[in-house]
């Protein structure tokens, strides 16, 4: 059980990185009309899955 909960917290890491990296490909632009056109949604949720990700780690590392 405790196993599982390291694997958990480091699919949650990877989660919140690819979500960077994704961001950073993707990039933001300005059209014609002046409007800013990014990913913004990506931000949040890879900072929030890297957070779930830590604080599952730290715990299934106490249970050991």
């Amino acid at each position: 059980m405790k196993k599982r909960l390291l694997i958990i917290a480091a699919v949650f890491i990877l989660i919140g990185i690819a979500c960077a990296v994704a961001y950073s490909l993707i990039g933001s632009y300005v059209d014609e009309a002046g409007m800013l056109h990014e990913p913004f949604g990506l931000i949040p949720i890879g900072y929030l899955s890297v957070f779930i990700g830590l604080v599952i780690g730290i715990v299934g590392l106490i249970k050991k």
